[in-house]
């Protein structure tokens, strides 16, 4: 026996005295899914620091300690850990681990785990670690009476270990008892060593003892003593809990909710001010999207994507509702994160018609510029790969053009044109060749050099249809045809739509009357308004045409101009992804129900081939008439299709759904940016790969907002169309 004196000593290192029994509660504060203890943090100056215990990440640590037994838990005296596939965390009394594969909560045999790792560490009045010889090849019912064996040296433990129902999960096996002499008593003190706790009976007096008691000794508190003995020293510091004045999402979050760490203020305070600036972007990054980057605390690249997006809740329209349009962008953009940033993103996002919202025509402006630093930059192309500086500088110089002071929606022509190249005829091989890189488009942007860059008139000329030169004289090309060329304009007013400005481009070489110009602006308004009225569907804010496209003349002709611009609104909304039969087909109920068709009009096959075509097309479905290549059969069978839905449906209900139908396929642009990166940070789907198909789109449309009787008679054209049925 050793002999150890009573003294100051003694009351810092032995258990707490015995209390009567109850459940844990909580001692701090109340969070969603468990408890943030302040009760083990009262040692420092700040009093709202200490430990949380949660169910966060499917670990129910908070559900299995808040109905047992304080004296037999203790409260929290270190954040969570991990081992390999386990979680755990520490307690005044007990280690708590949660076994992921068997869904269920273990007592962690701390003691064994000591002896095993750390046999070198004695801790003060904790029996030494000892093996049983009689337990060698018993079984493990001999083993555990080998082991219970051992209460008999002392009634008193053996009883309160024995009340314990639970006993062998939560102590474990008795492993050793030893007394030790105190102030001259042989039996001065008494304790048995179990594979998970230290019981204990004080038989001499002194401070905080009762002489006599069973009492359990907090291990687990000793332990926290040592550097990296068992409970790691990282789970050790005390953390901060949470500000209630936080969103409710940022509280939410796992890291948030277990109080906050020196290191995770950083992020903490980015996500703050993301939320001061933008509930809509905090909103959709936490509560819709809440991705799994967030769950946990994001390492550097995490953390350069927030202050992306805090960048991004500079911008005015992100501190309200959020366009249908924008939240693509959105996507595209907070794909990259900081360090991956080109310069001429920032200058983008800085233009005026950027900063006050997003429209579709701005936003497929940002989506060829983005498209050529990000995606091409990146792809596998011996044109663009590698060449991400090349194209950073040269969206950087357009940004900077005249032309793009302000967006009207045409300049995106010839922003395209510049970035895609064109082809020529090789005057050596007389071959045909496409030309287009970063050289390329460098070369024909000095050709607007001299001019200053390329100014509004000039964007409205994207590409001279005469043009056959070197990639240097395209700037001096579209000059040229701009300065010999004369543009009338002029703002209406549609219903829906706001203002619309109709550009009418006069070319010198055709020869117009004032009569006839002023004839062909108000046919276009009258279109115009007409089409708004019938689909419902706000116009762009601009309508460009050359004057030898409408010609005003004989009833015939005017009647076909106006046919023109039906397609032409049609093929703008449907973009480039919608199938052509369905622009065709869209557009042909258009005309009809404006009154630019006859009532009975009923197309037949050779209304839309050439004489002397023979081309057999099948006219049971839609879905099979691409195989045949032949662009008559494509639009035949689009408009035989949209005529019969047009027919088989109430005015109202099918109104209803060409309204969504048109309104929608905006969403079908072709956006392949927003596709490059896996991880997209907002709850925005990938247009490319995740978009519905058109059949689904279609029925969609047609059986939204509609009587159930409409919604079946819509859905039985459109399976017999597709399906034969």
């Amino acid at each position: 026996m050793r002999k150890l004196a009573v003294g100051l000593v003694v009351a810092a290192v032995i258990c707490a005295v015995a209390s009567p029994a109850y459940a844990l509660d909580c001692e701090g504060f109340d969070l969603d899914d468990g408890c943030f203890f302040t009760i083990t943090g009262g040692d420092t100056t700040d009093p709202d620091d200490g430990y949380a215990v949660t169910n966060a990440h499917s670990v129910p640590m908070w559900d299995f300690v808040r109905d047992r037994e304080a004296q037999a838990i203790g409260f929290p005296i270190s954040q969570r850990w991990t081992e390999g596939p386990f979680t755990l965390q520490a307690f005044q009394k007990v280690i708590l681990q949660w076994d992921p594969i068997k869904q269920r909560m273990n007592y962690y045999n701390t003691l064994d785990a000591l002896a095993n790792r750390f046999p070198w560490v004695e801790l003060p009045f904790v029996p030494p670690h000892q093996v049983l010889e009689e337990d060698q090849g018993a079984t493990f019912g001999t083993i555990i009476r080998n082991h219970l064996a051992l209460l008999d040296q002392n009634e008193a433990i053996k009883e309160r270990f024995l009340s314990e129902p639970d006993w062998l999960n939560l102590y474990g096996l008795p492993i050793r008892y030893e007394e030790r002499e105190v102030d001259g008593n042989p039996a001065g003190v008494q304790l048995l060593r179990s594979q998970r706790t230290v019981f204990v009976v004080w038989n001499v007096p002194a401070a905080g003892i009762t002489v006599g008691r069973v009492n359990l000794q907090n291990v687990p508190d000793k332990l926290k003593q040592l550097s990296n003995v068992v409970i790691p020293d990282t789970a050790k510091g005390l953390v901060s809990a949470p500000d209630p004045g936080l969103h409710p999402a940022i509280r939410a979050l796992p890291w948030v909710a277990d109080g906050i760490l020196p290191h995770e203020q950083e992020t903490l305070l980015l996500l703050r001010k993301l939320g001061s600036s933008s509930d809509e972007l905090l909103t959709r990054l936490l509560v819709t999207r809440q991705p799994d980057w967030l769950q946990r605390l994001p390492g550097a690249q995490g953390q350069g994507a927030l202050r992306m997006i805090s960048a991004f809740a500079e911008i005015p329209w992100t501190r309200k509702h959020i366009g249908p349009a924008q939240p693509l962008l959105l996507s595209v953009l907070l794909n990259a994160t900081e360090d991956q940033w080109p310069a001429s993103f920032r200058k983008l996002m800085h233009k005026p018609w950027i900063r006050d919202g997003v429209t579709w025509g701005e936003l497929r402006f940002a989506e060829i510029a983005l498209r050529q630093t990000l995606v091409l930059a990146e792809a596998n192309n011996p044109q663009y790969n590698g060449k991400l500086a090349e194209l950073d500088n040269i969206l950087s110089i357009m940004l900077d053009m005249p032309y793009l002071d302000s967006f009207e929606g045409y300049e995106t022509t010839i922003t395209e044109n510049l970035f895609f190249g064109y082809s020529r005829t090789n005057p050596r091989t007389g071959a045909s060749e496409w030309l287009h890189g970063p050289d390329l488009v460098m070369r024909m942007l000095r050709g607007f050099a001299a001019t200053g860059g390329i100014t509004d008139r000039q964007a409205l000329f994207p590409r001279p249809r005469d043009f056959h030169g070197e990639p240097e004289e395209f700037g001096a090309a579209v000059s040229h045809r701009a300065s010999e060329s004369s543009v009338i304009e002029k703002d209406i007013f549609l219903p829906l739509s706001g203002r619309v400005r109709i550009v009418l481009i006069n070319r010198q070489d055709i020869v117009a009357s004032p009569t006839a110009i002023s004839h062909t602006i108000g046919t276009i308004e009258s279109v115009l308004n007409e089409l708004v009225a019938f689909t419902q569907v706000p116009f762009p804010g601009h309508y460009v045409s050359f004057n030898d496209y409408i010609v005003p003349g004989s009833a015939p002709e005017i009647r076909e101009a106006r046919r023109q611009l039906v397609r032409r609104f049609i093929a703008y909304h449907n973009g480039y992804e919608v199938p052509y039969w369905a622009t065709e087909g869209m557009a042909a109920v258009v005309e009809l129900g404006m009154g630019y068709r006859p009532a009975h009009w009923n197309p037949g096959l050779s209304e839309f081939q050439d004489p002397g075509d023979n081309v057999q097309c099948p006219v049971n479905t839609v879905s099979n008439q691409f195989a045949l290549g032949d662009a008559s059969c494509h639009e035949y069978l689009g408009v035989s299709f949209f005529l019969d839905l047009y027919r088989s449906l109430d005015t109202a209900s099918f109104r209803n759904g060409l309204a969504r139908m048109i309104a929608n396929t905006n969403g079908w642009i072709p956006l392949y940016s927003l596709c490059w990166a896996q991880n997209r940070i907002l709850d925005i789907p990938c247009v490319y790969t995740e978009r519905p198909s058109f059949e689904t789109a279609l029925t969609d449309a047609f059986t939204t907002g509609v009587t159930p009787e409409a919604a079946a008679i819509a859905r039985a054209v459109i399976q017999r169309w597709y399906h034969g049925r």
